[in-house]
């Protein structure tokens, strides 16, 4: 009997209420929030794009079908939306629940900010303590960055951060340099950090400065000066970029996002680098043989990739979250799978190497210790 349960670490359950007005063009989000254009565009807008789905040869990259499930999900609250999520895995499952801080996109005007996304993120953790895994969106450009992620941790329980550096700035930014960073040390906390060239992206700037914020060349200087802090890099470098590898011939030049992170991991230098399959693997059947090899071949980076889906993001009416997942359980075979939904993401969570994990009834030593403890101090 398996006692393992899935551990995603990789998902999203906020609302149109967290986006900025342009951030689908035209004007789809503004359109979310006013109910007889919400029920048009649930409805008679999405069966239209259905029916272009259907029809359509050149959707290739599943636009079409990425934003009718966006439109579905977009307008509901985050408790369905966790709900929803819930409901696709095994009972048992846990997910690292990711809100998104928009403000600085430049795409426009948000209804509630990354405060109040923050807040409702944390009542779900309160509702749900053990499947909700709360991390906290900090950008450094926030002048209250390190005030906010103190009152998260200390006052909400909070277990990770995240960052999006494709929203304008570096992941060796001063402020998580020297503030964030040696914070999250102190507190043995996680760091999540999209690694993708994707659609969310500073409004004012060119894309591909945008993108070059994400690079993994800049985490080389943050893992250096904090080589105990965890880095997960969201994506494993993209679908872009994993496209890039599988199809360019000989010498890469330049070398593809994938083929930095492997380097990184291999040189031995790094012990605390991740990655992630959200969204680059789950929603692309194409990158699972690749992923395979990589993990039957390579014992180490077999131990630095976590099961993650990016939903809602990446899911499609007709190819929804739990077929998505259930295809990459299939296409990896159960010792892989467990590999990345289990034993890797406790280790990329706690900071437990795998020799000293041990399960007690699915629980952790650490988990065990604790509830002894209580239960013995009741007693006293």
């Amino acid at each position: 009997m398996n006692d393992k349960v899935i551990y995603n670490c990789h998902a999203h359950i906020f609302t149109n209420k967290n986006l900025p007005n342009r951030f689908i063009r035209p004007y789809i989000v503004p359109a979310l929030r006013f109910t007889p254009l919400r029920w048009i565009l649930n409805y008679p807008f999405r069966w239209i794009l259905n029916f272009l789905l259907w029809i359509s040869p050149l959707d290739d990259h599943g636009y079409f079908d990425r934003l009718s499930a966006f439109i579905k999900t977009a307008h509901q609250d985050e408790a369905e939306n966790l709900k929803n999520l819930i409901d696709y895995y095994p009972e048992g499952s846990r997910f690292v629940i990711l809100p998104m801080d928009f403000e600085y996109m430049r795409a426009g005007n948000i209804k509630e900010d990354i405060v109040q996304q923050h807040d409702k993120l944390a009542e779900l953790a309160r509702q749900h303590p053990e499947v909700v895994i709360p991390f906290a969106h900090i950008d450094p450009r926030r002048g209250d960055a390190l005030k906010m992620l103190v009152d998260l941790f200390d006052e909400h329980g909070f277990k990770g951060v995240k960052i999006y550096p494709t929203l304008g700035y570096k992941p060796n930014h001063p402020t998580l340099m020297n503030e964030i960073y040696p914070y999250m040390m102190k507190k043995n906390i996680p760091l999540m950090a999209h690694c993708s060239k994707g659609s969310v992206n500073i409004r004012t700037w060119c894309k591909e400065d945008a993108y070059d914020c994400a690079h993994p060349r800049h985490y080389v200087s943050v893992m250096k000066k904090y080589p105990d802090l965890r880095i997960c890099l969201a994506h494993f470098g993209g679908n872009r970029e994993w496209k890039y590898h599988r199809d360019t011939p000989g010498d890469q030049n330049p070398p593809s996002w994938l083929r930095c992170i492997c380097e990184l991991i291999n040189s031995g230098q790094f012990d605390n680098l991740y990655v992630d399959v959200s969204h680059t693997i789950m929603n692309y059947r194409e990158n699972h043989a690749l992923l395979c090899v990589l993990l039957e071949a390579n014992p180490k980076i077999a131990k630095k990739v976590l099961f993650g889906s990016d939903f809602y993001a990446g899911e499609k009416m007709k190819y929804t979250e739990k077929m998505i997942s259930i295809d990459l359980r299939h296409a990896l075979g159960e010792e892989s799978f467990w590999k990345i939904a289990y034993d890797n993401p406790i280790a990329y969570l706690e900071g437990k190497k795998e020799e000293d994990q041990d399960i007690f009834g699915g629980l952790i030593v650490s988990e065990v210790l604790q509830r002894a403890k209580e239960q013995n101090a009741e007693v006293s």
